[in-house]
């Protein structure tokens, strides 16, 4: 169930990516094929679009599926170089049999004789030059756009663009503050560069049931990792979802985690509620930041889990019009005093039937 997810949010950033290079086919069509041609093939501006498309697609899921992480172990100017390298020979292959379509089925020429000239003639001239470089700026283009979708989330990357968040709003959002139990004493058992290795493979595994279920990767401090929903009655259960399918999916991989680090993960949740101010800080790193006191609340909830010996808890907002869903152990705790709150809050235990 967790991993379609995934391969959507792939999808659409490819589909994406594939309408900007359409897009951008228009300009080069102009600039290119209808007044600088020197390439010897008369095409439409329809069809065009659809070919410079399918490129498109063809790189960018290259990109997205198969060397998203290929090189990460280099510097990131490095890694760009090495995959721009690479595109420009897909690109080859591609337009050598996009052009073969073209010369043998369209102008019945033979096929000999194309293969001699593609090398010959058609990569000499100006316009294939010139489209050779605007694949690269193409190529650079989506390259970037991957990084920083990455770098923002699903979702999140185009609220910025638009502008959604260029003045404070308030939002009522849900946040989950969740962080691996005793990762002191792990961190401890295993070394700093090991036990970092062991986060990453966390937080990659954890990003699964988060994109499985709608949420949204505020920020990683640490061990910790805080989502986010909207506030909403269908968001609730899918929170609850979230921690149910992490709970789950880490101990499918626990074989894995025993056999690079010698111990299994787990993990503590706090779940919370309530109005936030959300908006864009800072000048030569801009970030989304909400704050407010729901996110003090929600660091204090999951604080609390070691004290009342509980993995998850929830608070009375979160369960404010919210039924207990099917297959959920849900358990009032009572009202417990918060450091830095001057009322105390009702809590509830989760559990999983």
């Amino acid at each position: 169930m967790v991993a379609p997810r995934l391969i959507y949010f792939k999808l659409r950033t490819l589909i994406v990516i594939s309408l900007i290079w359409m897009i951008f086919g228009v300009v080069f069509f102009y600039n290119l094929i209808d007044v600088k041609n020197d390439l010897g093939v008369k095409v439409s501006l329809l069809r065009f679009l659809v070919v410079f498309g399918l490129i498109g697609f063809l790189i960018a899921g290259t990109l997205i599926f198969y060397l998203k992480f290929a090189f990460n172990r280099y510097p990131l100017w490095i890694g760009i170089l090495i995959k721009l390298i690479l595109m420009f020979f897909l690109f080859i292959i591609i337009s050598f049999l996009i052009l073969t379509v073209y010369y043998v089925f369209i102008y019945h020429k033979g096929f000999q004789d194309f293969t001699k000239s593609f090398f010959t003639k058609i990569m000499m001239t100006q316009t294939f030059r010139v489209f050779i470089a605007d694949l690269g700026i193409m190529t650079l283009l989506s390259i970037i756009l991957i990084e920083v979708t990455d770098k923002y989330g699903p979702g999140m990357f185009w609220s910025m663009l638009s502008g959604e968040y260029h003045k404070p709003r308030k939002e009522n959002r849900i946040f989950v503050f969740l962080d691996i139990n005793a990762s002191t004493s792990i961190a401890e058992q295993l070394g700093h560069e090991k036990y970092f290795r062991m986060l990453r493979d966390f937080f990659n595994d954890i990003t699964v049931p988060v994109l499985a279920n709608g949420g949204e990767i505020y920020q990683y401090v640490g061990d910790e990792v805080v989502v986010t929903w909207e506030n909403t009655s269908e968001h609730k259960i899918k929170t609850l979802k979230f921690i149910r399918n992490t709970f789950y999916l880490l101990k499918r991989r626990d074989g894995k985690y025993q056999k690079r680090y010698g111990l299994s993960p787990e993990f503590k949740a706090g779940v919370h509620s309530g109005e936030v101010t959300a908006g864009n800080i800072g000048i030569i790193k801009r970030d989304l930041v909400y704050s407010g006191d729901t996110l003090n609340t929600a660091a204090r909830i999951r604080s609390m889990c070691n004290e009342l010996n509980q993995s998850f808890i929830l608070s009375e907002d979160f369960m404010h019009d919210f039924h207990q869903p099917f297959n959920y152990e849900i358990s009032e705790i009572g009202k417990m005093e918060l450091k830095g709150k001057e009322e105390p809050i009702k809590l509830f235990s989760l559990k999983f039937e």
